[in-house]
């Protein structure tokens, strides 16, 4: 039987290791923030506070499956995970993603 040189080996194991390590689809593909209606969202309004990253959506075609009674949805950028368990801690939920976007639902007691 043939012996295969480590280095073969250790190559091979490489290759596979950068394949498991790509992105998935919910981690950020930017650092910066993009516009969400690039992401197929109809922002209204800054959430919860007027200087707050995350917004509070509007119906869209790409919102419009994800939408519950008693409930709204925010979208906050994939990289502000502050922003994201900010709003977790409010009681909102992941319901999606939309390209740079994470898609939340709160409940509209939440929304002034």
């Amino acid at each position: 039987m043939a012996r295969i040189p480590v280095c073969v080996v250790l190559l091979g194991a490489a290759i596979t290791l950068s394949a498991c390590q790509s992105i998935a689809p919910e981690e950020p593909t930017i650092f910066e923030y993009t516009s969400p209606e690039i992401s197929g969202l109809m922002p209204l309004r800054a959430f919860p506070n007027p200087d707050d990253v995350c917004e509070l959506l509007g119906r869209s075609e790409t919102t419009a499956m994800l939408e519950e009674d008693g409930r709204r949805l925010i979208a906050c950028p994939k990289h502000e995970k502050g922003a994201m368990e900010d709003r977790r801690k409010q009681g909102a939920r992941v319901v999606g993603n939309a390209t740079h976007w994470v898609i939340l639902s709160i409940s509209e007691r939440r929304v002034r």
